[in-house]
């Protein structure tokens, strides 16, 4: 088994060996270029099996691309899926809930991934899922049932620590979305003498003294997003949240204990004006925030945003990424 990231890919796909089967993950920001890659492959003899958000999604335009489809969670899948090829009894589609117990999950074979690539390849998930369904969110994608579930801290840790890397990356959607699990991950996490990093909400700051037992635990940094300074943009989307006028003080909490943070924000909402982004820079230097990142507001295919704006005949582009006319999957607002 081989991997690769295309974000690391230089030259044409690999193809030396030539693969028996090709299993890619589909974001609607990147659909045209896996498709095209399904179809490169396809053409030349593999087996292609595409997953991901987008296909869960928006199975009938992934369809065309693969000659499988693997909606839901693909760890469960991914076995079954490979016994089917070796067997020749390859179904054109796979589903599987989130449901299985999540600390049952094997760690992933981090030996796949070439190390001298990443800045780290400790990259761990402790939970899955959010107490948050903000109306943009693919975790609000209509169908898609993910339980909040949590693994065991010493289980984390075992895993970080036989990486043997100095720094940890938790993918997480929320790390902070139970505080008292996060509480006792920062204990498992401590002895390790690591740094690591991971996505939070920013009512992580509620308790200074949680903050301070993950800047003992070697957290030194987190991403929040804010997505919005103004109320009505955070009530329309459904973000439960502390209000803007509360963040600075939160984020000198975190800034008091050594934690940097990295701030994101959406741009684009109904309460936006010309003003949002001179507001937003103003806001992000006057409290010294070490990084932000920013992003156009997209209603992704199933979301209850996509929904609302379809609904108010406000999206400018409903036609699938692929060829297939009947999908209406991929979109852009105003």
């Amino acid at each position: 088994m081989r991997y690769w990231d295309e974000n690391l890919l230089q030259g044409p796909p690999p193809a030396e060996p030539f693969p028996q089967v090709v299993g890619i993950t589909v974001h609607l920001t990147f659909a045209r270029r896996a498709y095209a890659l399904a179809d490169w492959y396809h053409a030349r003899g593999a087996r292609v099996v595409l997953g991901g958000l987008h296909v869960t999604s928006c199975p009938e335009e992934a369809r065309p691309h693969a000659d499988a489809l693997a909606i839901g969670e693909g760890t469960a899948l991914w076995p079954t899926i490979l016994a089917d090829v070796e067997a020749e009894r390859l179904a054109p589609e796979y589903r599987a809930g989130y449901r299985t117990r999540f600390r049952d999950e094997p760690p992933p074979r981090r030996t796949l991934v070439p190390r001298e690539s990443f800045l780290t390849a400790a990259s761990v998930i402790a939970t899955r899922g959010c107490h948050n369904r903000c109306e943009f969110c693919y975790l609000a994608t209509e169908g898609l049932d993910v339980p909040y579930q949590m693994r065991d801290p010493a289980q984390v840790a075992a895993e970080i620590a036989a990486d043997r890397r100095p720094y940890a990356v938790f993918l997480d959607n929320n790390l902070a979305s139970r505080p008292a699990y996060l509480r006792a991950l920062a204990a498992a996490l401590r002895p390790l003498g690591k740094i690591w990093s991971a996505a939070v909400s920013i009512d992580v700051t509620d308790d200074p003294t949680l903050v301070r037992e993950l800047a003992l635990s070697g957290c030194t940094g987190v991403f929040v997003g804010f997505e919005s300074l103004t109320d009505d943009n955070l009530s329309d989307s459904r973000k439960r949240t502390p209000r803007p006028a509360d963040y600075a003080r939160r984020v000198k909490i975190l800034h008091d204990h050594g934690i940097a943070v990295t701030a994101s924000f959406v741009l684009g909402f109904d309460h936006d004006r010309p003003d949002v982004f001179d507001r937003t820079v103003a806001w992000i230097e006057e409290n010294r925030v070490a990084c932000a990142t920013f992003h156009i507001l997209t209603p992704y295919p199933g979301t209850p945003l996509f929904h609302r704006m379809e609904a108010d005949r406000r999206l400018l582009h409903a036609t699938g990424t692929s060829t297939t006319p009947r999908t209406r999957c991929s979109a852009r607002a105003t």
